[in-house]
């Protein structure tokens, strides 16, 4: 087929040749051509009207919805929460606050701080603070019980210890 549309040529050697890959190389598709010509169109026809193009050649959508999540949480923590930590990174409501010290009385500004040096240091984000300290506390809670064997003593008759 490409044969005779004269796109291919056979060699000698039976290899395929493109005769005009020159021609080829570097060109744009119609299809960019087509879009080249709409912008220019719509930038000569109504500047005013686009008011700087779509947003997406300004900022890709993605970027877009994260920045309206990051919006809207801010908002959301906006309620109360204070700033805590030797880097004032560690952001807790009154309540949260409240809760951490009556659920971990002895150990709760250990976790805030340790939770402050470990954001400031390696740049890590977490939703919730406080959810964070829960489970940094849980987690050490585990590790430190000791292992519970169910271990039976007991002996019946006619055995040997």
């Amino acid at each position: 087929m490409f044969l005779k549309l004269g796109l291919v040529e056979v060699l000698e050697s039976g290899t395929f040749y493109m005769s005009n890959i020159e021609l080829l190389i570097g060109q744009s598709s119609t299809e960019a051509e087509r879009k080249r010509a709409a912008r220019l169109q719509n930038k000569a026809l109504s500047a005013p009207r686009t008011n700087g193009g779509h947003l997406s050649d300004i900022r890709p959508p993605e970027i877009e919805l994260e920045k309206e999540i990051e919006i809207k949480r801010e908002i959301e923590k906006g309620r109360s929460a204070r700033a805590y930590g030797r880097y004032q990174n560690v952001f807790l409501t009154d309540e949260e606050m409240a809760d951490l010290q009556a659920s971990f009385p002895t150990v709760w500004g250990q976790y805030i701080e340790k939770l402050s040096e470990y954001m400031a240091s390696t740049g890590k984000r977490y939703q919730s603070h406080a959810a964070t300290i829960r489970r940094w506390a849980g987690e050490d809670a585990k590790k430190a019980a000791p292992p519970t064997r169910n271990r039976d003593y007991s002996v019946k008759e006619d055995e040997t210890v």
